[in-house]
């Protein structure tokens, strides 16, 4: 993955702060993709992603190969390492729900509802145990305007079987 400051910003990040992020993603990148694959059976690859560090905003972003991770009030290492991999597999959930036909949506044009269940799984994937080991001081939250979905499909993500729960949550959530 590279890092950059945004360019779009004005306020640009301290290249010192990049490189730490940058460092720090680096050194637990291959743990955090072989955790995602064991739990979705999807690789997620980072060659061709730019994650953009914006310090203008607390929030983090994806578009379809670029993440925006926002710096201002400080990260830690949890923070930064889960932001990261959610905005990430954010990027890939996309490319798979596509490929199996469970939309027809672009990114960027998704229905309410899709989105609403793009957030839940990324809040399910990010808060697996597996990956919780990995930043546990991390603040893994559930949007309030998600719960509504949440509640309506949480109970196919007990099987662990990620296709299973992608089919039954986009034929609860149509």
């Amino acid at each position: 993955m590279h890092f950059k400051n945004n360019p779009r910003k004005c306020k640009s990040v301290n290249p010192d702060v990049l490189k730490r992020i940058a460092a720090c993603w680096n050194r637990h990148e291959k743990k955090i993709l072989e955790k995602v694959y064991n739990l979705t059976g999807m690789r997620l690859e980072t060659k061709h992603i730019t994650c953009y560090l914006d310090a203008s905003t607390p929030h983090g972003m994806y578009g379809h190969r670029t993440i925006y991770l926002g710096t201002r009030g400080g990260l830690i290492k949890d923070d930064i390492l889960m932001v990261i991999a959610h905005e990430l597999f954010h990027i890939f959930y996309w490319r798979k729900i596509k490929k199996d036909g469970l939309t027809k949506s672009e990114l960027g044009k998704e229905t309410r509802n899709e989105w609403k269940l793009a957030e839940v799984t990324a809040y399910l994937v990010t808060n697996e145990p597996l990956l919780r080991k990995i930043w546990p001081t991390a603040r893994v939250y559930l949007y309030p305007e998600i719960k509504e979905i949440y509640k309506m499909v949480k109970k196919f993500w007990r099987k662990r079987d990620f296709n299973f729960f992608l089919q039954n949550a986009y034929a609860k959530i149509k």
